[in-house]
């Protein structure tokens, strides 16, 4: 960085700062090579006199890799306004990068019609954003659209739709494009193995796998992520270990962080936390992923107070967590009945660690206290969340109620309802099979609530009531909701 900045100075110190030459290095290091420096680069942008297309396209590229990718359409306003520079086949690509980065469908809709009025839209490049864009979106339809509009494809343009269909529609059609495709790219065969995992299709995601190794391809860092996870998933060790042996084949032990916390969550899924342990203290330097992995692998084994050592010992060598590190140490806390710790532990993810807590987190702690009896303070937890609470954690209470109070009915009708209405046919077939369980007992004394023409029964207990009542009409709430938005909370 230092040495650019000199290399800057000597430029304008021999008159050269406006010469193409020297801009594009400039423009280029500043802007992509080294993203952190955007706005170094923007400011040698501004003092350009005649900025080329090449200029443009680089600062317009830069932005939409960055944090502020609207930034690219000030720029290309700009080109536009001034009438020149003239854009080329490069810019368009650029810009749909940044809609989709922002999700703005009608921006990316705006890029298509602009693209097509200055006659790029039969170029490959062109039409190889616009399928991403549009299959990043959902907006499969378009995407099919261009693809078939197009008249020459190249192994891009196949894998690009095989993407769309494999993470945002139907695995089948993009198994069936696979086939297809009059050559196939690592690029392309990661495309389905990462579909197959997201889909829950592990055994598939395998396969592709090795139909990659006899074709003689050798995988990139994509394709061996999706297939740890296709390994852990399935819970196989034997696999885990094997695809383990071959990238450290491929690779010696110079694996980066992603791949380590791959690879130690792999090991704990398989049950082998053995394993897990011995790559996490391979590593030299660990940053919060792999610890993070540690966290979670024990807690997922009921270790939860090596959870909290481990939590201990990373903040104390100076790694700061993240969210993600809180749902496992919370985990931990609550298979270890560390129910003090936990509460500790959320209060210090904002106070101390600036993270503001999810509905994940809450849930987390919801079901902390609910595991450790304290069904009324969890509910009373819940009343006080920040935001309204969704039908998972209603559902974690009533699950826990029903353990406090087996015989209450009305639970199980929410939860019969809720589990009918989500198509959770596995989920009410249980509920089914515990209401009869139950139905064999002698009932204690019950009374019948009505609240807004629905009745509800409770037995005869004591302070269980309010708890009771409060959860079946939230759970029937989020009924309603599921019912009017048409959306699916438990995916």
């Amino acid at each position: 960085m230092q040495e650019a900045k000199k290399f800057h100075a000597h430029i304008i110190i021999n008159g050269f700062q406006q010469q193409e030459t020297y801009l594009r290095k400039l423009i280029t290091f500043f802007s992509i090579s080294n993203p952190s420096s955007l706005n170094y680069a923007r400011l040698i942008f501004d003092q350009i006199h005649h900025k080329s297309t090449f200029i443009y396209n680089t600062m317009i590229r830069a932005y939409s890799a960055s944090c502020n990718p609207q930034n690219s359409f000030v720029l290309y306003n700009q080109m536009h306004r001034n009438g020149r520079p003239s854009v080329d086949k490069y810019t368009f690509p650029f810009l749909l990068k940044a809609c989709s980065v922002l999700g703005d469908i009608r921006k990316g809709e705006e890029t298509h019609c602009q693209a097509v009025k200055n006659g790029f839209s039969g170029n490959v490049f062109v039409q190889n954003s616009l399928i991403h864009f549009y299959g990043s979106n959902a907006k499969i339809g378009s995407a099919r659209s261009v693809f078939d509009e197009m008249f020459d494809r190249d192994v891009a343009t196949w894998t690009t739709l095989v993407s769309c269909y494999a993470n945002h529609g139907s695995i089948e059609i993009a198994c069936h494009l696979f086939k297809e495709m009059p050559e196939k790219s690592v690029v392309s065969f990661s495309a389905m193995i990462t579909g197959c995992v997201r889909k829950g299709r592990f055994n598939e995601a395998l396969e592709f796998f090795r139909e990659l190794q006899i074709r003689g391809l050798e995988p990139n860092d994509s394709t061996v992520m999706g297939v740890i996870s296709a390994a852990a998933n399935l819970g196989s060790l034997d696999t885990g270990k094997w695809i383990h042996s071959y990238i450290r084949n491929k690779k010696g032990n110079r694996f980066d962080s992603f791949m380590n916390t791959a690879l130690i969550d792999m090991y704990f899924k398989c049950g082998s936390i053995k394993d897990a342990i011995h790559v996490f203290e391979e590593v030299k330097v660990k940053l919060v992923g792999e610890w993070t992995a540690m966290i979670s692998g024990m807690a997922m084994h009921g270790f939860g107070e090596r959870s909290v050592e481990l939590f201990e010992s990373m903040v104390e060598l100076g790694v700061k967590p993240n969210a993600i590190t809180f749902v496992g140490l919370l985990s931990g806390c609550t298979h270890a009945g560390l129910v003090e710790e936990g509460l500790m532990y959320f209060k210090r993810m904002k106070s101390e660690f600036g993270i503001e807590p999810t509905i994940e987190h809450f849930g987390c702690v919801v079901d902390l206290l609910s595991r450790a009896g304290l069904v009324a303070q969890a509910v009373t937890f819940i009343n006080n969340m920040p935001m309204k609470a969704n039908a998972a954690i209603w559902e974690l209470a009533a699950r826990w109620l029903l353990r406090e109070e087996p015989w209450n009915a009305a639970i199980y009708m929410s939860l019969l309802s809720l589990y009918t209405e989500a198509d959770r046919w596995d989920d009410v077939a249980m509920v089914k099979r515990e209401m009869k369980e139950i139905g064999s007992r002698k009932s204690p004394g019950c009374s019948l609530v009505e609240v807004n023409g629905v009745s509800y029964e409770f037995v005869a207990g004591d302070k269980s009531y309010p708890p009771a009542l409060q959860v079946s009409l939230q759970i029937d709430e989020s009924i309603k909701e599921v019912k009017e938005d048409h959306g699916y909370w438990w995916d």
